[in-house]
């Protein structure tokens, strides 16, 4: 086919409504944080992260910091939606989106106020409604508040820097309990802080800048104590018995390194293993910890390297990825994970280290440290092993939690009975018998892994009569009771659902 030559070109202004889209899944932590990225590139020592509160309502949200600032050029290409500007090498900004689609995910008004060194007050205001107009501000009342208590954060004004203002803030909770909305804000200013303790900790930790979070009453012009960001390093790497395992890879010709831990009991107690066990979304954090310029990109996951579990809880791998690696690393438009391109992914998989060999060797590994750490952990519970009927992660979890018993295994399944009983031990077969009439009732599923709930819970129930070959007298009245008490409280639940009978 013959190639068709464009004759002309146009550039199409975006339409207001892609605010709807901007910011889609920021949430309060990420937010901040791609504001503080744009206040460590402008060269800010201090960054505040300021609340506005009245009556413990949160009304506002400001970010102040100590950089550069802005002048009347600056501050239009900042508040540009069409624009990016050029970042440099170390930049932590990326997309050139981070202070709009921060803030308007949060707020429907961002107000931006800054000053340069020897220039004048600028500010601009953009709206969600309308995020395509910017509306330049007053520089006098600009500079007043530059000057004021709302923005002071110790001392005189900075001679220069930049404070982005929420008015308003979408997630604020609203309840008519004080004490509620006193404690949802505890919450919320730990949040922050371990957050962006996570992923600003190697920026803090050399000295570069320090970030805090304080409260402001705009009625009394007063602020609260000033709680500092701490460094929190989610690899533990400064623990003594953390050893780090040196891997280095390829791709494409680029090179690069991987360091990765098993963490050892010692460490799980670490500010920062603590800290990202909590805000991960991977289970026990575990995975990958990506960062770019120092900035951490994402907390865990596997990014389909391996599908983890409970053997690999203990297990961390850092990447740095610098900007010849971003063809086959993806940053998302939050910077709050990544996307490894299948390339990527199979130059992980072939890396290798001096001590620990490949990567196949490391997850072995880990593997092996998790294994004989759960040998060495004594549980309160001891347990007939469960080996059909319940979902892996029930059951994952449940080998985590308890001792199985020396006993042979069970299963537990669903099975024709006389109607009027639900549960039924079959100890020469090893079966724990729930009666298929009343399946309905429990489940709209035929997976034999249904009713998670209701088989657990007979599961530990019956248990402990399993670990025998049979039933004694004492057993065999128990059980009895038992299904006296489970059958009444059955048809008790058939009635109030009006169910009936398979």
């Amino acid at each position: 086919m013959e190639a068709i030559t464009a004759v002309s070109s146009r550039t199409v202004p975006p339409d207001p409504s892609i605010a709807d889209a901007l910011g889609t899944h920021h949430e309060l932590p990420t937010a901040l944080a791609d504001l503080v990225d744009n206040s460590i590139d402008a060269g800010a020592a201090n960054v505040r992260i300021r609340i506005l509160t009245e009556d413990d309502f949160v009304t506002g949200l400001l970010v102040i910091d100590d950089g550069r600032g802005m002048d009347d050029g600056g501050i239009d290409t900042a508040m540009a939606l069409s624009r990016r500007r050029d970042y440099g090498a170390t930049d932590l900004g990326h997309y050139g989106l981070g202070l709009k689609a921060a803030s308007l995910s949060q707020t429907d008004t961002l107000d931006v106020y800054a000053r340069a060194i020897g220039g004048v007050p600028v500010g601009r205001r953009i709206t969600k409604d309308e995020p395509t107009r910017v509306h330049t501000l007053d520089a006098a009342q600009v500079g007043r508040v530059l000057d004021g208590p709302l923005v002071r954060t110790g001392g005189g004004a900075p001679m220069s820097g930049t404070a982005v203002h929420w008015t308003g803030f979408h997630n604020a909770l609203t309840s008519p309990d004080r004490d509620e909305r006193r404690s949802w804000i505890s919450g919320l200013v730990e949040d922050v802080r371990d957050y962006l303790g996570l992923v600003f900790h190697r920026i803090i930790d050399r000295g570069a800048v320090e970030i805090t979070v304080d409260e402001y009453d705009p009625e009394s012009a007063q602020a609260g104590p000033a709680r500092r960001v701490r460094a929190l390093d989610p690899l533990a790497l400064g623990v003594t018995a953390v050893h780090p395992h040196r891997l280095m890879g390829e791709v494409g010709r680029i090179p690069f390194g991987l360091t990765a831990v098993i963490l050892t009991d010692g460490a799980l107690n670490a500010p920062g293993v603590m800290a990202s066990q909590r805000l991960s979304s991977a289970e026990g954090g575990q995975g990958l910890y990506v960062y770019r310029n120092d900035r951490l990109l994402q907390l865990g996951g596997w990014n389909s390297l391996t599908e983890g579990g409970r053997d690999y809880e203990n297990l961390r791998i850092g990447i740095n990825v610098g900007d010849a690696l971003l063809d086959v690393v993806r940053i998302n438009p939050e910077k709050s994970g990544v996307v490894l391109e299948p390339e990527m992914r199979r130059a992980i998989h072939d890396a290798v280290g001096e001590d620990v060999g490949t990567f196949t060797d490391l997850l072995a590994s880990a593997r092996s440290a998790a294994v004989a750490g759960r040998r060495r952990e004594r549980r309160p519970i001891e347990l007939v092993e469960p080996t059909r009927g319940l979902d892996r992660d029930v059951y994952d979890v449940i080998g985590d939690s308890v001792e199985f018993a020396a006993a042979d295994p069970i299963a537990i399944r669903w099975e024709r009975m006389p109607a009027g009983r639900l549960v039924e031990p079959d100890i020469e077969r090893r079966v724990l018998r729930l009666n298929d009439r009343y399946r309905h009732v429990f489940s709209t599923s035929t997976d034999p892994e249904d009713a998670p709930l209701l088989k657990t819970l007979v599961y530990m129930l019956y248990s402990r009569f399993f670990e025998g070959s049979f039933l004694g007298a004492r057993e065999k009245r128990e059980v009895a009771a038992y299904e006296r008490i489970i059958n009444a409280a059955l048809a008790d639940e058939l009635l109030r659902r009006g169910a009936e009978e398979d």
